[in-house]
């Protein structure tokens, strides 16, 4: 699991660091964290809702996790990815 979470991150990372580039925000650690947070959001929502059930989870418990806990999740998720770059072009 941390293997795939560790290729999901550099994928992922890279991907919405040069979005972000390309939007001309600046780089700083607050915003790295809140972009950092929301990819360990949709990770785990992507494990538990399809990883974990094509042979990488060996546990006893494999249920997914609820539609509404979805939903918040992968929303809470997008709202920190769009709100770093709008907290940057307010406070730079």
């Amino acid at each position: 699991m941390f293997f795939l979470l560790i290729i999901f991150y550099l994928i992922s990372g890279n991907i919405i660091a040069y979005i972000y580039q390309k939007l001309g925000m600046k780089y700083s650690n607050t915003y790295g964290i809140m972009m950092i947070i929301s990819i360990l959001i949709i990770f785990t929502v992507l494990y538990r809702n399809k990883l974990q059930f094509s042979g990488w989870y060996k546990g006893d418990v494999k249920d997914k996790l609820s539609n509404t806990l979805t939903k918040w999740l992968i929303s809470i998720a997008l709202l920190l990815l769009l709100l770093a770059p709008i907290l940057s072009f307010l406070f730079h």
